[in-house]
């Protein structure tokens, strides 16, 4: 979750109905307009026009989680994570159509000029699953309060789901306009805790086997890496204290920089697995990050030749 206060201000044609961290949840009648024939469609589906009556009662999302910058320099990028969940009976696919769109048509941080992000081509996304989407994020050149807001729409059928915006700061320093624009601010780190919890409940023999020092097996992290990186592949394992070729057995990394993932330093350091090596490991998301560097070591992102 972004780090910023609870309940921001928002617009004041915004009528907030919830908030979900420091995202606020937009009522229906704010939710965005119909598809416009004049946004991006995939050439290989069928779609046709609709509005917010029209929605297919198939379709319906719930928001999980989103990690959006707490604020971004003039013209800095960064990308935002934002995790909603298939609530209703339709399948999401790319080639139907489904994707997450700026409400409006429009969005002050967007760093394309599509206003859609899409699903990967083949991806698909059945009722009670769950799908994060990047969104590319370029600041303004000038100081303001941005608001971005998002919601599913199911192309030229309706918007649906949760529709959900929030503000983020943009502050300029104009004595290092030129540093600011070549630098990209650190992604926040996603929530996704509930994808270790979910492969302990899958695999507990996996867990309870995965102290290698007694003869376990890489199966529980390997999965929990696999299942991280369907959402981001930006997931990967650890080289421990920094030393490469000793990788973590019990620690996953997430880099949160620009550049090649492997080898990079800018990594989250999570700790999935309590008591590794114990009589009862169980799962966990624990953030060693400040205590590594507390220790005076570091984390080394890897793929461990796995990818």
């Amino acid at each position: 979750m972004a780090a910023c206060c609870l309940q921001q201000e928002v617009p004041t044609e915004v009528r907030v109905i919830g908030w979900l961290g420091c995202a606020a949840v937009v009522a229906p009648s704010e939710r965005g307009a119909v598809a416009s024939d004049e946004v991006p469609v995939d050439e290989s589906s069928e779609t046709g026009e609709g509005s917010m009556d029209d929605a297919d009662p198939a379709d319906a999302a719930a928001l999980i989680d989103l990690s959006f910058p707490s604020e971004l320099a003039c013209g800095a990028t960064a990308t935002a994570l934002v995790t909603l969940e298939n609530t209703g009976q339709a399948t999401w696919t790319r080639a139907d159509g489904y994707k997450l769109g700026a409400i409006g048509d429009e969005d002050p941080l967007l760093d394309t000029s599509d206003v859609r992000v899409w699903l990967e081509d083949d991806e698909q996304v059945a009722s009670g699953e769950r799908w994060t989407f990047n969104v590319p994020l370029r600041a303004p050149d000038a100081p303001t309060d941005a608001w971005t807001d998002w919601q599913m729409v199911h192309e030229h059928v309706a918007w649906f789901g949760d529709s959900f915006g929030l503000s983020v700061p943009v502050t300029c320093d104009e004595a290092n306009d030129e540093e600011a624009d070549e630098t990209d601010a650190p992604l926040p780190l996603p929530d996704m805790a509930w994808v270790v919890d979910e492969v302990a409940a899958d695999h507990p023999d996996w867990l309870a086997d995965s102290c290698q020092d007694d003869g376990g097996t890489w199966q529980f992290l390997d999965e929990v890496v696999d299942r991280l990186r369907l959402y981001d592949d930006r997931w990967g394992y650890n080289w421990k204290r920094g030393v490469v070729g000793d990788p973590s057995q019990d620690v996953v990394d997430y880099h949160y920089g620009s550049g090649d993932h492997e080898g990079s330093e800018e990594v989250y350091i999570l700790d999935v697995i309590v008591g590794h090596c114990g009589d009862s490991p169980s799962p966990g998301y624990t953030d060693q990050t400040q205590a590594t560097a507390d220790a005076g070591t570091i984390g080394i992102w890897t793929g461990r030749g796995r990818f």
